[in-house]
């Protein structure tokens, strides 16, 4: 099983680098390279609540493979994975580790788990941020560089219609 367990996994880091699961270009990797853009709550087990299918969802909380399916959709602008498929299980599996990888390195270092100023894959993780509380945050900004920043583009703008 151990073996079998190993294959999941490498698997799923080979999948978590792949940018052609999505459309965005995107790959998972690109978002969390060296634990980037994880919240302090990704230290917590899985079934907990994540800012990102709160905020764009309305999810209270989220399994790990409904969190893999959710940035999926989101940011790779993909179709979720089949329920039943090896990639979810292998992506699931990975994703596991690289969460076990975030725990070790938030222990050895606290500020690890503050919150960072700026996710550009959710601007709206900041509990202070609420990107249509203002007129139209997103109006101010060129088209950047990170196309998982969702005022990059007027139809991923959180806040469009909202003025």
């Amino acid at each position: 099983m151990a073996g079998a367990q190993a294959q999941l996994i490498q698997e799923g880091e080979r999948l978590w680098n792949d940018r052609s699961l999505g459309t965005s270009g995107l790959a998972c990797q690109s978002c969390h390279m060296q634990h980037a853009n994880f919240n302090p709550s990704f230290v917590k087990a899985y079934p907990h609540p994540v800012a990102m299918p709160q905020q764009r969802a309305g999810l209270q909380q989220v399994s790990l493979d409904e969190m893999v399916q959710f940035c999926m959709v989101v940011p790779m602008s993909s179709q979720p994975l089949p329920w039943n498929s090896r990639e979810l299980a292998a992506l699931t599996a990975y994703a596991g580790e690289v969460q076990k990888d975030f725990i070790k390195t938030a222990t050895a270092n606290p500020c690890a788990l503050k919150p960072k100023a700026s996710n550009p894959c959710n601007p709206c993780a900041a509990k202070a941020a609420n990107p249509c509380a203002a007129q139209n945050p997103c109006a101010a900004q060129q088209a950047p560089a990170n196309p998982c920043n969702p005022c990059a583009a007027k139809a991923k703008n959180p806040c469009a219609g909202k003025q």
